[in-house]
């Protein structure tokens, strides 16, 4: 039972991967991707990390609720969240 699950969650997910490569390819009228990085501050300094300084203050939250909101009212696909530690958010 549990590898028939897993199965049918991979084709849904590979369907929907699918959908989403079409929808972009037809039409041109919204962002496929946006990347937001909501604070670059971090408490660690992995050496591969390329998300981190400590000098760019955060996005204030209403202003990242107002561009989360936008790209949705654009169409946006895909919005991927990412940066420093998220909980140094003031």
């Amino acid at each position: 039972m549990g590898a028939t699950r897993r199965k049918l969650r991979e084709v849904h997910r590979r369907w929907r991967e699918f959908k989403l490569v079409v929808r972009g390819l037809a039409s041109t009228r919204h962002p496929v991707a946006a990347h937001i990085i909501p604070i670059r501050r971090c408490n660690l300094s992995c050496t591969y990390c390329n998300e981190f300084d400590s000098t760019s203050p955060p996005v204030p939250l209403p202003l990242l609720i107002e561009r989360v909101d936008r790209l949705g009212e654009l169409g946006t696909s895909v919005i991927t969240i990412s940066g420093g530690e998220p909980m140094l958010h003031g």
